[in-house]
C-alpha cells in the first residue's frame, strides 16, 4: 500500500512518468506539478495525481513539501523551481534517484555533440566483451527505467539540464566531449552551460578529457599527435592510425563511422572504457558498429552524388565538427537552418569556405545563415521549405558532390523534431534518385 508523503515530482514528461513509476513502486505516492495543460487523452496518467497548469505552487503543498525530484525540461530559473529553492526543499533529478539505487559502476557521458554516438559506442564495446551492459538516461530509456535491467555496468547520456539539477554523481568513468554554445534559452548564458556540463566530473573515478587535478585519473583525447594527448591519430605504416600513448590501435580507414568528428568519438568511447577493456581489444571491437540515424548518415541518392543527413547537428558546433571533415574543393552543397536558439551562426562562415559551393537556407535563422555566408563569400539561395532546398541542391549538384544537410539550428520552427525533419530528407533524396534512375532509364 502506497503512502502520501512530502514528495513532489516537477513535471510529468518522459522523465517525470519514469519518476513517479519508480517511488510508487517503493510506496511512495508523489505529488506531480505540470505547467502544460492537461492532454485530451488521459493515456498513461492513471491514478496519479497532477495538477496540470501550474505556475505557482499551491501554497499548502508548498509548506508540506520535503524533498522534489525536478524534470530536465524545467530550467534552474523557472519559477517552480526558484519557488522550491527560496523554501529550502532539497532538490534532486532522476539522475540522483538513480545513481542512489544502481549498486554497479555508471559511465556518464555529456558534450554539446557526439554525445548519443559516443555512448552507443561505449555500450557496443562493453557488449563485445562480453560485460552485460545497459545504454539510457537522455538517449533513449530514461535512466530510472534501467534499473529493470540487471547489468554489469550502466551506460548514460546526460544532459546538461540533467547535470545541472543532479548532485555531484559518484561515476565510475566520465567526459566531457567538447562544449559549444548552445542552450541559451535554458541556462540563460555560456558560463552556466558550461559549468553544468563540467559537474559530471565532481566524484567521478576516472576522467576523460578532464583538465582538473581533482580528478583521480586525468585522461586527454584531441585528434592530435600522441605525446600531446594519450589519445590521438598520428601516421602509422604510411596511414592514419589511432593510438594510446605510443601505441597504434586501428588505421582510421577501418573505422566503422565516417568523418573526422567520428575519429574523435571513436577515441573517446575508447578512453571511456580503458577501466574495463584492454585499448589494443577495445579497438577491434569497434568493427561492426552501425552508427545512429540523422548523425552524419550516409544515403543512397542520385549516382556520383553522395548525400548525408546529420539533421542531428542541431547547434553551431556540430555542423563545424561536420564540415571540417571536408577538403576546401567547392564539391560541397550545404543544406542548413532553423531556430538557432540565439547562438552566433557566423563562425560558420569561414569554414564554409572554399568547401561550400552552395548553402541552401530555410527556417527561421535563414537570414542570419545566408549573412554568414555572404561575409566569407559564399554563394547562398533561401527556400521555404525541404522539398525547395533538396530541388535546389540537385539542381547544382553534380557527380563527385556532396549534398549535406547539417543544420546548425533546431527543428521545432518546422518539424516536431530532427529526427522527423532528417526523415524527410531521406525520403527527397530517395524520391530524386528514383527519379534521376527512371529518367536515365527511358
Amino acid at each position: 500500500m502506497r503512502k502520501a508523503t512530502g514528495t513532489v515530482v516537477l513535471g510529468y514528461g518522459v522523465t517525470g512518468k519514469s519518476v513517479v513509476q519508480h517511488l510508487r513502486a517503493q510506496g511512495i505516492d508523489p505529488q506531480v506539478l505540470d505547467t502544460r495543460p492537461r492532454p485530451n487523452s488521459p493515456e498513461g496518467l492513471g491514478d496519479v495525481e497532477v495538477h496540470w497548469r501550474v505556475q505557482k505552487w499551491p501554497t499548502e503543498l508548498l509548506a508540506a513539501a520535503q524533498q522534489v525530484i525536478v524534470s530536465p525540461g524545467l530550467p534552474l530559473h523557472h519559477p517552480l523551481v526558484q519557488q522550491a529553492k527560496d523554501a529550502h526543499i532539497p532538490i534532486y533529478s532522476d539522475i540522483d534517484l538513480f545513481m542512489a539505487k544502481v549498486g554497479m559502476p555508471v559511465i556518464g557521458v555529456t558534450g554539446t555533440n557526439g554525445k548519443s554516438t559516443v555512448v552507443s559506442l561505449v555500450g557496443h564495446l562493453l557488449q563485445a566483451s562480453e560485460l552485460e551492459c545497459v545504454v539510457g538516461g537522455n538517449l533513449g530509456v530514461p535512466a530510472l527505467q534501467l534499473l529493470d535491467t540487471p547489468a554489469d555496468i550502466y551506460v548514460l547520456e546526460l544532459s546538461s539540464f540533467q547535470l545541472a539539477h543532479s548532485a555531484h554523481l559518484a561515476l565510475a568513468s566520465a567526459g566531457v566531449l567538447n562544449i559549444t554554445d548552445d542552450h541559451r534559452d535554458w541556462h540563460g548564458d555560456f558560463e552556466s552551460y558550461r559549468r553544468a556540463k563540467e559537474r559530471i566530473y565532481v566524484n567521478a573515478d576516472y576522467c576523460v578529457g578532464c583538465l582538473s587535478t581533482d580528478c583521480d585519473v586525468d585522461v586527454t583525447v584531441d585528434v592530435s599527435a600522441p605525446g600531446v594527448n594519450r589519445w590521438g591519430v598520428a601516421y602509422h605504416e604510411e596511414a592514419l592510425w589511432l593510438f594510446c600513448d605510443d601505441t597504434p590501435l586501428i588505421a582510421t580507414s577501418d573505422l566503422p563511422l565516417a568523418g573526422r568528428h567520428n575519429v574523435e568519438n571513436c577515441l573517446w568511447a575508447l578512453a571511456l572504457v580503458e577501466p574495463w577493456i584492454e585499448p589494443r581489444h577495445a579497438a577491434q571491437l569497434l568493427v561492426g558498429f552501425q552508427g545512429l540515424p540523422h548523425r552524419f548518415e550516409s544515403l543512397s541518392g542520385p549516382t556520383g552524388i553522395r548525400c548525408i543527413n546529420d539533421s542531428k547537428a542541431t547547434n553551431v558546433g556540430a555542423t563545424l565538427a561536420a564540415l571540417e571533415g571536408f577538403a576546401r574543393d567547392g564539391t560541397l552543397i550545404l543544406i542548413a537552418g532553423g531556430d538557432s536558439k540565439h547562438a552566433d551562426l557566423a563562425p560558420l562562415g569561414e569554414v564554409m569556405r572554399d568547401r561550400a559551393q552552395l548553402l541552401v537556407t530555410l527556417g527561421q535563422d535563414a537570414a542570419a545563415l545566408n549573412e554568414a555566408a555572404s561575409a566569407s563569400g559564399v554563394l547562398w539561395r533561401q527556400v521555404a521549405t525541404m522539398e525547395e532546398a533538396v530541388s535546389t541542391a540537385f539542381e547544382h549538384a553534380k557527380a563527385g558532390d556532396t549534398v549535406l544537410l547539417s543544420p546548425a539550428c533546431a527543428s521545432l520552427d518546422m518539424y516536431a523534431n530532427f529526427a522527423a525533419r532528417g526523415d524527410h530528407f531521406k525520403e527527397l533524396v530517395s524520391q530524386h534518385a528514383k527519379a534521376v534512375h527512371v529518367a536515365v532509364s527511358s
